[in-house]
């Protein structure tokens, strides 16, 4: 399902009662801080993946770090729902680019059991033409994820991008 197939990015305010941070607090007990630092950097890995599957064109591996039923969404509304038909979605909305360049950082995780949150700031800049890498639409804001414990790793069950700023030539999907 599409909900929306053309957007602008546009900068949103956020209640901060609505921002998912903090992380918990690690666990007390010894073997319970080891698997809460492996499960922290497995989904460092998927946030980071998520990144370089964009910036590569990796559609079907962006695709394959969602959970069948995870959501993406922008600025508080829901884009695309299901794994099914995401690579045509974000291929037709970041594919017209001569390329893509996603900063993921300051990753802050919290795990509990088998689910987790995590919110991931980004900035990406998007060229037009890779003969003139002047002309580009660049973004910033953050990544608020859901993810799930699957037999495959950590996968996402949901997506929100949150834009706080645009600058250069607007982007539009």
């Amino acid at each position: 399902m599409t909900a929306i197939t053309a957007f602008a990015f546009r900068p949103t305010v956020v209640d901060a009662q609505d921002l998912p941070m903090p992380p918990a607090a690690p666990p007390t007990d010894r073997d319970a801080q080891i698997q809460w630092l492996v499960d922290r950097a497995a989904i460092s890995d998927l946030l980071i993946d998520f990144a370089r599957a964009l910036d590569e064109r990796d559609w079907e591996g962006y695709a394959a770090n969602y959970a069948p039923e995870g959501t993406l969404g922008f600025n508080g509304h829901v884009a695309h729902a299901g794994r099914h038909g995401l690579v045509e979605f974000v291929s037709g909305g970041l594919g017209r680019y001569a390329g893509t360049h996603h900063i993921s950082a300051n990753h802050a995780i919290t795990v509990e059991g088998d689910t987790a949150r995590s919110r991931s700031y980004l900035i990406a800049a998007h060229v037009f033409d890779a003969a003139h890498p002047e002309r580009h639409a660049d973004g910033a804001g953050w990544y608020d994820c859901t993810m799930r414990r699957t037999p495959d790793g950590w996968r996402f069950t949901s997506v929100m991008l949150t834009v706080k700023y645009v600058s250069g030539e607007p982007i539009t999907h």
